[in-house]
């Protein structure tokens, strides 16, 4: 069955994606109209027993659970706030694995769309995935979901702060199989992102076998298409050896009259080659019927990711406030948040502060701005330096890696 009717109709509104991602810009929502924000339950089904669950409360809380034959209830795999989240749940290549699985299974949760774009902040990023097999997937399915919504750079805008928040790469993961069998995830390093996951070898939470079984399932019913009789046919053959090329999403007609007439009889892979709703369907599709490990083709036809060698600087700024104007620290957040912005170089927002007593009360004495620098780190820090001596206050102002002593100078270039 298709996405659950109120949530999708939750989805058409405007606000829902920004509050979804928890974007800086989306519109505030007081504590009343939050008790009143209804939550939405949907379910992503595989067939064979199995599902992902998604319960959502918009601006406030997203929790994913699976079902599987054995559990007395749906067990839950992670979830995500802006307090004490768990989001990392899985790699990249499973969530595009079930995504695929459902599509097949589920004629109206095409791939990628709504489960990807719903989902993809449950998976993250380690060192076996390639963004050049990720990236147009991620794309294709922001855009199925909020078509022109989504910025006019190389890569929309949510794909690029899904990357900045989930990308793990560098940051010591390590993947190690339990004693049953079961794939579980640690981190040996703080360098970068940490790792906030409740599949860690020593969890006792995360249901690794209905987990496991989940993914041999979808690999199973992937491959299973994989192995259709009419696919063995000569022409079929030769018409999927043609798509195979860099530029084979231009035979994909004579690929759709092949399979037809060969009596392929799948009408969700039928109408992702013959009538896809964007190339990267008909890729997924492509690679399923010839068999191609996951991703293999989309780099092939797609080409670098325009994400390929980016970098991103999580960075800290105190900045003393005693004696300012109360609105001076959210203002210089303001204005420093759309500098970086306009020049696309990150983002900066209000991220805490500090009081000391003072007289019987307590005094605020500094903001702490959380700031994100983008591909080039030199003229972030050129912007943030320029913003803050328009506030007189790049002289005091302290600015570090996050977690890092070393302050960074906050001088403009002679």
């Amino acid at each position: 069955m298709p996405l659950d009717d109120a949530l999708a109709a939750r989805m058409a509104g405007p606000d829902f994606w920004p509050l979804y991602l928890f974007d800086d810009d989306a519109p505030d929502v007081r504590d009343d109209d939050a008790e009143d924000e209804e939550a939405y339950i949907t379910r992503f089904p595989t067939g064979g027993g199995f599902a992902l669950v998604l319960d959502v409360t918009p601006a406030e809380y997203v929790d994913l659970d699976v079902e599987a034959p054995g559990l007395p209830e749906p067990a839950n795999v992670g979830w995500d706030d802006q307090a004490h989240f768990h989001p990392h749940v899985m790699p990249w290549r499973e969530l595009d694995l079930l995504c695929r699985a459902v599509a097949l299974h589920d004629a109206e949760l095409r791939h990628p769309g709504p489960m990807l774009a719903l989902l993809c902040r449950f998976a993250f990023l380690d060192e076996n995935d390639d963004l050049d097999t990720i990236t147009p997937l991620v794309d294709a399915a922001f855009e199925s979901m909020r078509p022109g919504a989504g910025g006019t750079g190389r890569v929309r805008e949510e794909t690029r702060e899904w990357f900045d928040l989930r990308d793990l790469r560098g940051t010591g993961l390590a993947w190690t199989t339990l004693a049953d069998g079961y794939d579980a995830v640690d981190q040996d390093s703080t360098d970068g992102l940490p790792l906030y996951s409740l599949r860690t070898p020593s969890s006792e939470k995360f249901p690794f076998a209905a987990w496991s079984a989940l993914l041999t399932y979808a690999r199973e019913r992937t491959a299973a298409t994989a192995a259709a009789p009419a696919l063995v046919e000569p022409a079929v053959r030769g018409a999927l050896d043609r798509c195979l090329a860099a530029d084979g999403h231009e035979h994909l007609p004579a690929l759709a009259d092949a399979l037809t007439a060969a009596g392929f009889a799948d009408p969700v892979l039928l109408r992702a080659v013959g009538d896809p709703m964007d190339r990267t369907e008909a890729c997924w599709a492509v690679e399923t019927l010839a068999g191609l490990p996951q991703g293999e083709l989309v780099a092939r036809w797609f080409g670098p990711s325009p994400l390929s060698g980016s970098q991103s600087w999580r960075l800290s700024l105190t900045l003393p406030v005693k004696g300012r104007p109360e609105r001076f620290g959210p203002q210089v957040a303001g204005e420093l948040n759309a500098a970086l912005q306009e020049a696309d170089l990150g983002t900066a927002e209000l991220g805490g502060s500090t009081l000391q007593p003072e007289q019987g009360s307590y005094v605020l004495v500094e903001h702490h701005l959380a700031i994100l620098i983008r591909d080039d780190l030199a003229r972030g820090v050129e912007v943030a330096s320029r913003v803050l001596r328009t506030f007189s206050a790049a002289d005091t102002a302290t600015l570090r890696h996050r977690g890092k002593p070393d302050i960074i100078p906050l001088h403009l270039p002679t």
